[in-house]
């Protein structure tokens, strides 16, 4: 499958999901298994798959990241689609298709729903096409003085490198105790995304000290907030504040619509370990979007029922080994 045609087809589209993109699949390392589907030489539905081999069986893994892309009203297409991975998934002897897709309602009746989710499922848009005067009146209140103070108290931000965000972010991992991916992944995200114009690293400074960062995507209509970090020094000065009210700006200056803050708990209370991340970004006063998640389209049952099990016991394991507690910031 050629990049540009593939690109053009996903960003084209009103959900234009990045974790479909070419380039993500690169990132990931994952063996890419590229499907789409075309009309008069123009594709029409597509589904970037990630193939991961399951060690010491002759069987592997299906997972498509907020894909696949088409229009899911059009029911002979989604089908068409299915069936194309179900004779792919038999080639490669995938026990599942897993994949949770920008959508809101669930799917047909083949497919499981699977409370253990990949991406988050429910996030804050804000809507990029108000005027930044509009954006700043509808945040709260304790939203708009942070920003302000942030700017009073002279945090200035700029684009980054890496290795910036890294030193940050190993800070942030292990202040708030959970698990990063090593500096290589974010060298990976920089070759194939930051260096071909899909992703920006943006840093907020005090006295030329960097003290926060935050990685952006960028694909057609939409912008991403994707990972964040901050020293725990100078917090008062919110400089997280002032990162994601520079990242508005320069996002509707660069003609993007919708700035997606990606991720907060579906069923959002005090005890929930993404609490504090709620309700920063509850703040924005963005619009409140709940996709319908991640669904199983089981090839193989027993190998399945095994496989879920034993991921599921694995994760509890590293989480109370690393944290002392088993804990799941996705949990519903």
């Amino acid at each position: 499958m050629e990049r540009n045609s593939w690109n053009q087809f996903v960003s084209s589209t009103p959900e234009c999901p990045i974790l479909q993109s070419f380039e993500w699949a690169e990132v990931k390392g994952w063996d890419p298994i590229r499907l789409s589907i075309e009309d008069n030489g123009q594709i029409v539905a597509a589904a970037s798959i990630l193939k991961r081999k399951i060690p010491y069986l002759n069987k592997s893994i299906f997972y498509c990241p907020n894909g696949p892309v088409l229009d899911f009203k059009n029911k002979d297409l989604f089908l068409k689609l299915i069936q194309k991975i179900k004779e792919e998934a038999k080639r490669h002897n995938a026990i599942v298709f897993k994949m949770d897709p920008i959508l809101t309602k669930e799917l047909g009746s083949q497919f499981i729903p699977n409370k253990k989710q990949v991406q988050p499922r429910t996030t804050f848009y804000i809507d990029l096409t108000q005027t930044e005067e509009d954006i700043l009146k509808n945040c709260e209140e304790k939203t708009r003085y942070n920003i302000r103070l942030s700017s009073r108290k002279g945090v200035i931000v700029k684009e980054g490198d890496v290795q910036t965000f890294y030193n940050i972010y190993k800070e942030t991992s292990k202040r708030d105790n959970f698990l990063i991916h090593p500096l290589s992944y974010y060298q990976k995200i920089k070759k194939h995304m930051v260096d071909s114009g899909m992703a920006k690293i943006f840093i907020a400074y005090l006295n030329d000290e960097p003290i926060a960062g935050v990685f952006v995507f960028m694909f057609g209509s939409r912008v991403w907030y994707m990972y964040g970090a901050s020293k725990s020094s100078h917090r008062n000065v919110m400089p997280n504040h002032a990162l994601h009210w520079h990242i508005i700006k320069w996002a509707k200056s660069a003609g993007y619509k919708i700035y997606d803050l990606w991720g907060i708990p579906s069923n959002p209370n005090p005890k929930h370990p993404l609490w504090g991340v709620y309700r920063f970004k509850k703040g924005f006063n963005g619009k409140l979007i709940k996709y319908a998640g991640m669904h199983d389209l089981v090839f193989d049952p027993l190998f399945y029922f095994l496989f879920e099990k034993g991921l599921s016991f694995y994760k509890n394991i590293r989480s109370l080994l690393t944290k002392g507690k088993i804990s799941d910031s996705l949990e519903e």
